[in-house]
């Protein structure tokens, strides 16, 4: 299937300064993609290179088959519509003239509108809800509402793809998700691409992500291939805890504000950690930000424990959902325990299929910690297990600032 867009080796400069370097992207028809990247990345200039306010270097930009400049301005209007991250109008027009002016490509010269410009004016600004301004001057509303008029005025237009440079900046979050809902709904009959910076709203909301650093794309594919605490923090140079949502499946990043890239170098002290139920999430953090080298284990992948650990790139024992630890998952955590400098149980619940994670404590040569109550379901097998540990040297601290200490951190 030819792509309904593509940009071939793409090379764009500002004078001395390379912007873009050899780049390429093809997008299928129908489908959002969305850009993330940090700031002077090439995200805008991608854009209009795009849609050719830009013109490159070097490369191509195809539409439809066709190289973007062949295209007369009219001829390429009806196919691309581009809404721009800026939303000053200078003139005192009113909201809907600034619709009607997306219906220029549509029109001869010097026609007049038709009752079918006016009533696809109409529509577009009841779809971003924004007919109760239409009568209104466009220098009287306010921001988000300027931003969903120049929405609506590139609705008007019908374009079959539809390039957002921002398109949410300057609304409010309930606005956000009306737009972003109806710019979804509009697929696939129209091929959306646009440039975002929350990457929540990327997540949900896009069915493909490209990343992009120092004018080059670093990562392309689905929001889950994409958005992985490594490649945010690559680009960003900030450590994102990567999870996935409850409700919908999808990505979900949260920055984690005490991040230990910050504050802390590798100290050698290793620890593992055994936890479930997100008992290990916190203290997985405390530790990372002191330096500690973290192992953890044996914990289900669908684990809360294992979506914070794993963002951390925290070595981690794992079994399927609700698969009791196996004989090989056991001789593993025998080996890491033997190679630790401590092993911190968390307060989770026990029960027959994850008994053995404190089964192979009782030959452990290591300083082993409780920190937390455990949930005995087991019939009183686990309790009489910490009770026999603790009787053998075991230690039961009171909470993380305690562990701190005791390890020496």
């Amino acid at each position: 299937m030819t792509p309904v867009i593509s940009a071939e080796k793409l090379s764009v400069s500002y004078g001395d300064h390379q912007v873009l370097e050899n780049l390429s992207l093809a997008v299928e028809e129908g489908g959002f993609i969305g850009i993330l990247g940090p700031n002077g990345c090439g995200k805008t200039t991608f854009l209009r290179t795009l849609s050719r306010i830009l013109e490159p270097d070097a490369g191509a930009v195809m539409v439809e088959g066709l190289d973007v400049s062949t295209y007369d301005t009219k001829a390429l209007a009806k196919i691309l519509g581009c809404v721009r991250q800026e939303t000053d109008v200078a003139f005192g027009f009113t909201v809907r003239e600034i619709v009607l002016m997306g219906r220029h490509p549509h029109i001869g010269r010097l026609a007049p509108l038709s009752e079918t410009d006016l009533a696809i004016a109409d529509e577009a600004m009841r779809t971003t809800n924004t007919l109760h301004l239409a009568d209104r001057l466009v220098t009287e509303v306010s921001g988000g509402e300027r931003q969903r008029v120049l929405i609506a005025r590139t609705l008007a237009q019908q374009p079959r793809i539809l390039l957002l440079d921002e398109p949410t900046s300057h609304l409010d979050i309930n606005h956000q998700l009306e737009i972003l809902q109806l710019i979804h709904s509009l697929t696939p009959k129209i091929t959306v691409v646009g440039v975002f910076h929350d990457f929540n709203l990327a997540s949900y909301f896009c069915d493909r992500l490209i990343l992009m650093n120092g004018g080059k794309i670093t990562a392309a594919g689905t929001p889950a291939e994409v958005l992985t605490a490594n490649r945010i923090r690559e680009s960003f140079q900030v450590q994102m805890l990567v999870s996935l949502h409850p409700l919908t499946g999808k990505p979900y990043c949260v920055p984690e504000y005490e991040t230990a890239s910050e504050t802390a170098a590798e100290n050698g002290v290793r620890v593992h950690v055994i936890s479930g139920g997100g008992s290990g999430a916190k203290l997985f953090h405390a530790l990372a930000s002191r330096g500690c080298r973290i192992t953890a284990g044996v914990v289900a992948i669908n684990d809360a424990d294992f979506s914070a650990a794993a963002a951390l790139d925290v070595e981690i024992i794992t079994e399927p959902p609700f698969a009791a630890v196996s004989y090989a998952s056991a001789q593993r955590l025998r080996e890491i325990i033997h190679g630790s400098d401590a092993v911190v149980v968390c307060g989770m619940p026990i029960g027959q299929g994850n008994l053995a994670n404190l089964l192979v404590l009782q030959d452990a040569d290591v300083p082993i910690y409780f920190l937390g109550e455990c949930e005995d379901f087991t019939g009183g097998e686990a309790s009489a297990l910490v009770e026999e540990l603790c009787g053998n040297g075991a230690v039961q601290v009171s909470d993380t600032c305690d562990l701190i200490r005791r390890l020496g951190l």
